[in-house]
């Protein structure tokens, strides 16, 4: 048989596109966006070719594929020549392009989808392009719009698309002041015009942005630029009045009743190609109207936010204030005042005295009438110097679609229940105990990511890819969790609709059982220390994932000891996380899944968290049987199941401070184990249990820190001196003992206030003993003795208390012996 070969999935498609823009040459390409997704953003000036090497744009080879090629960028130079390649596909003479913008791409354009997706380019353009020498080029660009006196000077004076004016015609004076203004103010405008419209119309359109005028002055010759701005003092304003006017042909006053009192003003953002909203009102108009009369300006020209409030303010002043408009006539005294300027108007009987009004229109008939025809309006502010602005909601922003790095993360090995839940019985048995699986959890980041791909390496070696991911709901703990409470309170949630009920949870180390979920509330009710983990405290901001379903699972069997790293690399529409921006995440595997699980329903003294003990520890426990729980989720507090077999458990007692081993019993097959702890003194103590099967240990063990009274109660124990003891006939205490010789029956007692229902261990050390017999006991109104006692050695009576006031040691008469210690010591 032969080798087989891999099937074919689809296709990349490569094109070569030849591709018109504009007028040229332009000052810089500013952006290149494809199907929507942005390929280049900056300033590429002049021509030149622009490699682009993004084959995730669209999503890769999984999806829509890319682009990798290059853009050859063609400005359309004086000296520009045809371009080789096209000469060489289609034999013949080729257009050199000069005075064109043109872009060139070859490439691949796509994958899977044959359909080309849309381009579109952004352009600057400010001194490029010029027919006549640039006219004041360090005032052309403000920002990243042109300014509105070069947009005017340009469309008058080019003799290739514009009037072709002599630029001796134009009244450089006024147009710098314009521009000087228009620059101060960070006023530039972003907008095309296209040979479908006129120059005139498209002026008209400028000056509608900017509030300006263009007028020719017969005085001079030449053509002038004004904006409309507060740039007069009204007492030195040429006077206007009846003595000059030879007709009032009308006097319009607006009524208040209908004047638009709201103007949204509708720009365009130049990067993104969306909408931009600004909304103001003239409160004043709003509360004696008693109604909000709105109009709408769209003027695209208008490029960023500030610039559209600003236009705001001023066309909502200019349609709120109920400017006056009058028309008449004057004599030819007024010949050679032209559009755009401020007169002052008095007129005695309207009561106007000294009203600044504007010129809008000049007819100045014919040279035998002797007057001219003026349309005035009464002036405002250009820009409004006063605003009230009304908070609108602004326009839809698309998210950002570029793979962004997961906000959280956290690499695992997989348990034995992940692998019982993913594999076959059979494939399940042949995976041998020192073998290890990583598993990988990942939040959700912001914006339509759908996905990671899993990249992994152990040692040093290069990441690769195993297996694709869904992002793992998460949150953390709003307060801190005990190590006994069921119900936890959570914050920074994300995704918790993908949670399910009886589903798995891990916290810091323990996995959890979900018994109940509320959203809404942000509660979890958790069933404690499931699988091979027990109980333990977590502090408030422990991160919680949510681990049954939304996982990446490295399919990679690696060794014990083997240190595992991760990248999580996040997928949207535009492709895959660069791998250099996505941080590391690694896991130490110690073969945890062939590891029996620790005991369950640990139990001290019957209690299952005590804080304090006597002497005596009563450990009792449950079996967990890893095996025959497989895919369950058992949690601590639940009965025996199992043993597993050959798995035995271990109890060790430790100092709390020194960490010196006090107690440990290995091979323990039951469910419970007593432990004394006699010290000289009372001490805190660290009680661990754990699984073990064969050289095996669980994961995690349970662990108990206990303040035990354990110390001895008794003074003087030792015999050292007599101090505190009471001695009866035929004793005495000599070399660090107590002596008894034959003769006749006595005790030997110390006071003790022994507490009542209390159990005490009382141990008792003989030596010499050559006759009789001694007893131990507790003295008061019902005195109680332990065994007799007549041979050398070391015992011990345990005895409850209950009204005594006393130890003591009964001796009969024929008792001869050394007493070497007594020992006394609450078990319980």
């Amino acid at each position: 048989m032969g080798k087989s070969s891999k099937p074919t999935i689809g296709y990349r498609h490569f094109m070569y596109l030849y591709m018109g823009e504009s007028i040229g040459p332009n000052d810089y390409l500013a952006g290149v966006k494809v199907g929507g997704q942005t390929v280049f953003e900056g300033e590429r000036a002049g021509s030149g070719t622009l490699a682009i090497n993004l084959p995730q744009l669209f999503g890769g080879d999984k999806k829509e594929g890319g682009l990798v090629g290059s853009l050859q960028i063609r400005m359309g130079e004086p000296d520009q020549l045809p371009v080789p390649y096209l000469q060489e596909q289609v034999p013949g003479p080729w257009p050199a392009a000069r005075g064109l913008c043109t872009t060139l791409y070859r490439g691949m354009v796509g994958a899977m989808n044959p359909y080309l997706k849309l381009w579109a380019k952004r352009w600057g353009r400010f001194v490029q392009g010029w027919s006549t020498p640039v006219w004041q080029p360090q005032l052309a660009r403000i920002g990243r719009g042109m300014n509105a006196a070069h947009i005017h000077y340009q469309c008058l004076t080019d003799t290739v698309w514009g009037c072709g004016l002599d630029p001796a015609l134009i009244d450089g004076e006024s147009f710098l002041r314009a521009a000087e203004q228009l620059h101060d103010e960070a006023f530039g405008l972003c907008l095309g015009w296209r040979r479908g419209d006129s120059i005139g119309n498209f002026l008209q359109t400028v000056n509608t942005h900017v509030g300006g005028l263009w007028a020719f002055d017969p005085m001079r010759g030449q053509f002038v630029y004004r904006l409309f701005r507060p740039d007069y003092d009204v007492a030195t304003l040429p006077l206007l009045d009846e003595t000059s006017v030879l007709a009032l042909e009308s006097w319009q006053t607006p009524l208040l009743d209908g004047s638009v009192n709201e103007v949204t003003v509708i720009g365009r953002d130049c990067v993104t190609n969306l909408e931009l909203a600004a909304t103001f009102q003239n409160m004043a108009n709003v509360q004696a109207q008693g109604r909000v009369v709105a109009d709408r300006r769209t003027l695209p020209g208008l490029w960023n936010r500030t610039l559209c409030e600003r236009v705001a303010a001023r066309e909502t002043a200019a349609a709120s204030s109920l400017l006056q408009r009058i028309k008449l006539t004057v004599d030819r005294r007024w010949w050679g005042v032209k559009r755009g300027d401020v007169l002052a108007l008095s007129w005695r009987r309207k009561g106007v005295q000294r009203m600044p009004v504007r010129v809008l229109e000049v007819d100045e008939g014919t040279r035998t009438d002797g007057a001219l025809a003026l349309t005035l309006v009464q002036d405002i502010d250009g820009m409004a110097a006063t605003t009230y602005l009304r908070p609108v909601i602004g326009p839809w922003s698309p998210p950002d679609t570029r793979p962004q790095p997961v906000p959280a993360q956290r690499l695992v090995e997989a348990t034995y229940r992940d692998l019982a839940g993913r594999l076959r019985p059979a494939d399940l048995a042949q995976v041998e105990d020192d073998a290890g699986f990583v598993v990988a959890l990942g939040s959700r980041p912001n914006g339509p990511a759908y996905g990671y791909t899993l990249v992994t390496r152990s040692g040093a070696g290069d990441f690769v890819e195993v297996a694709g991911g869904d992002f793992s709901a998460t949150a953390t703990l709003a307060g801190a969790l005990g190590p006994t409470d069921t119900v936890a309170t959570l914050a920074d949630t994300r995704d918790l609709d993908l949670v399910a009920v009886g589903s798995e949870a891990l916290i810091d180390e323990e996995l959890v059982r979900i018994d109940a979920l509320d959203p809404i509330a942000g509660t979890l009710t958790l069933a404690r220390g499931c699988v091979d983990t027990v109980p333990t405290p977590h502090a408030a901001g422990a991160r919680v994932w949510f681990t049954d379903t939304y996982v990446g699972a490295d399919p990679t069997e690696y060794l014990a000891g083997d240190t595992v790293q991760a990248k999580l690399l996040t997928r949207t529409q535009q492709g895959t996380l660069d791998p250099a921006l996505a941080p590391v995440a690694q896991v130490r595997l110690d073969a945890r899944h062939a590891r029996p699980y620790p005991p369950g329903r640990l139990r001290i003294n019957g209690a299952a968290w005590p804080q304090a003990a006597f002497a005596r520890l009563d450990l009792a426990w449950a079996h967990r049987d890893r095996v025959l729980q497989g895919d369950r989720l058992i949690e601590h507090e639940a009965g025996s199941i199992g043993p597993e077999p050959g798995t035995t458990t271990t109890v060790r007692v430790l100092h709390a401070l020194s960490g010196a081993v006090l107690h440990e019993t290995t091979g323990i097959v039951g469910t419970s184990h007593t432990v004394e702890v006699l010290l000289a003194n009372g001490a805190t103590v660290r009680v661990e249990v754990d699984s073990r099967r064969g050289v095996l240990v669980s994961r995690q063990r349970h662990v108990r820190t206990i303040a035990c009274e354990c110390g001895e109660k008794l003074a003087n124990a030792d015999f050292d001196t007599q101090a505190a003891w009471t001695l009866g006939a035929g004793w005495s205490i000599a070399g660090s003992a107590a002596v008894k010789v034959a003769g006749i029956a006595s005790d030997l007692a110390q006071p003790f206030a022994f507490v009542d229902g209390g159990v005490y261990r009382i141990e008792l050390v003989l030596s010499q003993v050559t006759a009789g017999s001694v007893r131990v006991g507790l003295a008061g109104v019902a005195p109680i003795d332990g065994a007799t006692r007549n041979a050398n050695g070391t015992f011990v009576d345990t005895i409850t208390a209950n009204a005594h006031t006393a130890l003591r040691i009964a001796a009969d008469a024929a008792f001869a012996g050394r007493i070497e210690r007594v020992s006394l010591r609450r078990l319980a």
